[in-house]
């Protein structure tokens, strides 16, 4: 009995002995500003060897034997700024702070509805961050969408006329655009990107490839995200004025700060600029403001806005003929959004809240009277007739959107469910009659998971459950995979996903009361298919990235109009049309050295009509390359820093494409162009610095869309001013 006394006690003490050898490390894994990374695979090599994989807000916990460590993460363009850990016996808590390579990976949102680096996801994605963003000095924010690849954009003259975004050979309407999370195409439509401007933001992300199954409807092509900048370390104060070609005038002012657990942006714009051709001048005001508040370590608010107010002289298509010296586009937008978010352990909670509100005004007061066109020695079919309008057109549409989301990890899954609501409405029409003033309600219930497998395989799969007040219930899914096949600094990514898309009708679709276009409520939403498959290449230490990736799109019941009776004209819209859109893109990056960098990509897009919903334009019949969405285009950028000087360096390629004058001219294709845009800046100190801006050097003459000439060579110029700590 004694003896065996003696023995349990030995094997408690053992036991005791090693339980207090044992070492547990408590963590978070964030990107050098502090933003949490979760779904990160860290790797731990010593005494033994372990890997855990971050939860939600970037925390992990992992026991391991006391002892040094070399930890690494799998995040290429990534490295931890301590990658030699030494462990005691207990618990330890350390934070993990990822530090950039030349050529790194950043932070998005709009692939999965939360932080995630695009190297997890096995989506095609772009981001553009605000350093790059400011040194694009980029006159609209077109102009920084035709920098990347997959994306065409066409515009109707200079800044601030009608603009167009065309992911993957997709409509316009076909891409999802979110303003800080808050969805802003108007109900069923298209966002018109022209009066944007890149104002105040941290950052820019494109997903491409069809997300319905996290966002519903709109997203049939990809998403395009705009996020409002958010301030840094200590207060800043700043102030741009500048002024150029085509009496442009442009002033900005802005100041964030932190203090204690709240941070603040604030800015404001004023810009005008006449354009090119008679009538066609446009100014705005716009304002940002972006408030953050963090209640302890758990719990989060933010709230952002921005508004901005518009008008736009129309002049028409002034290629052709006379322009319209009285018509004007008038346009008032306000974006409102709000998230509270609280995170315990591996638990994340988030209400969010949005609005998205547009008040727009086509108005022709006068009758311009009646032109033939003509076009070099091609005369138009038909006579133009000026239709004017005093009363003038309105689209006033708003979208009120909330939701709740749960993000939880279970082992090396990252579960994300969420419920959607979305009720929209509008008043639109001539103002001389009665206004149509439809509205809908949309539900819609999602879930996500993101699962590692081994350290080199990250596999996600999804789904969304839409009830829409047009169209029913359909459901969309969507998965994708991405695998290491090289692991750290100079990895190797194989990327493949597919997904299903949907989108609603147009208020005008679902409910007009025109005889002549009566709104049809049995139509059923256009759907896309999208698959993808890609391969990255990092290499000289991330100094260097490659990459390539196949698609191809399918987009089905496209929406068309359609004569019902040609005896009495009367029309209805109908789901007739179907496109393909597949190809590939190229994209590299390279940094060589310090302060040096250039990058370059190239799209080859086979986009073709197979059924044709329009009977009225040979443009749109069977078998026809798609809608001013070229064959060929891409684009080559350097940019470069030497002391108190900087600058940079673009030419824009696009090539031929499928066009009309939809004058009776016969034109059916429009010619490629080569632009070339550059600037710099010059530090002058305390806080001063001097820049210029040239834009399409070689004076080009060309047309984004058929018809409205683009500017030709600007020149614009103006001093800056920082105040930081």
């Amino acid at each position: 009995m004694p003896h065996s006394f003696s023995i349990l006690a030995g094997i408690v003490l053992s036991a005791t002995a090693l339980a207090t050898q044992s070492a547990t490390l408590a963590g978070r894994v964030v990107s050098t500003d502090g933003t949490p990374l979760p779904h990160v695979v860290l790797t731990l090599r010593g005494a033994e060897t372990r890997s855990v994989v971050s939860g939600p807000d970037g925390r992990f916990r992992v026991q391991l034997s006391p002892g040094e460590y070399d930890a690494r993460v799998d995040a290429p363009g990534l490295r931890l700024a301590e990658p030699r850990l030494r462990l005691g016996a207990g618990e330890q808590a350390l934070e993990l702070r990822l530090e950039p390579e030349p050529i790194h990976e950043s932070v998005l949102v709009a692939a999965t509805r939360g932080d995630a680096l695009p190297s997890t996801l096995g989506v095609a994605t772009s981001v553009l961050e605000r350093d790059r963003i400011e040194e694009r000095a980029a006159p609209g924010f077109l102009d920084l969408l035709r920098e990347l690849p997959g994306v065409d954009v066409a515009r109707t003259g200079g800044v601030g006329a009608q603009g167009s975004a065309f992911v993957r050979g997709g409509e316009s309407r076909f891409a999802r655009i979110l303003v800080d999370g808050v969805p802003v195409n108007q109900p069923g439509g298209l966002f018109d990107l022209g009066a944007a401007l890149p104002f105040e933001l941290e950052r820019v992300e494109v997903v491409r490839g069809a997300t319905s199954s996290l966002y519903g409807t709109d997203a049939l092509a990809g998403v395009i995200h705009l996020v409002t900048r958010q301030a840094g370390p200590g207060n800043e104060l700043r102030a741009t004025a500048e002024a150029g070609s085509f009496a442009w005038r442009r002033a900005e002012a802005g100041f964030s700060g932190r203090s204690g657990g709240f941070d603040w942006t604030l800015g404001a714009l004023r810009l005008e600029t006449e354009n090119h051709s008679p009538n066609s001048g446009f100014d705005e005001t716009s304002g940002a403001l972006s408030g953050g508040a963090a209640f302890g370590d758990a719990t989060t608010a933010r709230i952002v806005l921005r508004a901005f107010d518009s008008r736009l002289g129309t002049p028409g298509q002034t290629a052709y003929g006379r322009p319209d010296l009285d018509a004007s586009f008038e346009r008032s937008d306000l974006t409102g959004g709000f998230e509270l978010r609280t995170t315990r352990g591996r638990v994340s909670h988030a209400l969010r809240a949005g609005l998205a509100t547009t008040n727009q005004l086509s108005s022709n007061p006068e009758d311009s009277g009646a032109f033939l066109p003509t076009d070099g020695r091609r005369t138009g079919s038909f006579t133009v007739f000026d239709l004017p309008n005093p009363a003038g057109f309105q689209n006033h549409t708003q979208r009120l959107s909330a939701g709740y989301q749960l993000d939880t990890q279970t082992g090396r899954h990252l579960l994300a469910a969420g419920i959607e609501v979305e009720h929209e409405r509008g008043a639109l029409g001539s103002r001389a009659a009665p206004l149509l003033e439809p509205s809908r309600t949309n539900l819609g219930l999602y879930a996500q998971d993101r699962v590692v497998v081994g350290r080199r395989v990250h596999l996600t799969l999804g789904g969304r459950l839409e009830r829409n007040a047009s169209y029913g219930t359909r459901v969309v899914p969507r998965a994708a995979l991405a695998v290491r096949l090289r692991e750290h600094l100079d990895a190797t990514t194989l990327r493949v996903s597919g997904g299903a898309g949907i989108k609603e009708p147009d208020f005008f679709q679902s409910f007009d009361v025109s005889f002549f276009a009566r709104g049809n409520p049995k139509l059923k939403p256009e759907r896309s298919r999208s698959f993808d498959a890609g391969l990255e290449q990092r290499l000289f230490r991330s100094r260097l990235r490659a990459g390539v990736t196949a698609f191809h799109h399918d987009y089905h019941d496209q929406i068309a109009y359609q004569v019902l009776d040609f005896t009495t004209f009367e029309g209805s819209y109908v789901n007739l049309g179907h496109t393909r859109a597949r190809g590939f893109e190229l994209e590299v990056e390279a940094a060589p050295a310090a302060g040096f960098s250039f990058s370059g990509e190239y799209t080859y897009l086979d986009g073709t009509v197979l059924e044709s919903g329009n009977s009225f334009d040979p443009v749109y019949a069977a078998g026809q390359g798609l809608l001013r969405r070229p064959k060929h285009s891409g684009s080559l950028s350097a940019r470069g820093r030497t002391g108190r000087v900087s600058g940079g360096v673009s030419l824009l390629l696009v090539g031929r494409r499928s066009d009309s004058d939809f004058l009776g001219l016969g034109l059916t294709h429009n010619h490629g162009y080569a632009r070339l845009d550059a600037r710099v800046r010059v530090v002058v100190g305390r806080g001063f610095e001097l820049f210029a801006v040239g834009e399409n050097l070689a004076d080009r003459r060309y047309q984004e869309a058929l018809g409205y000439p683009a500017l030709g060579r600007s020149l614009r110029g103006g001093v800056r001013f920082y105040a930081r700590p």
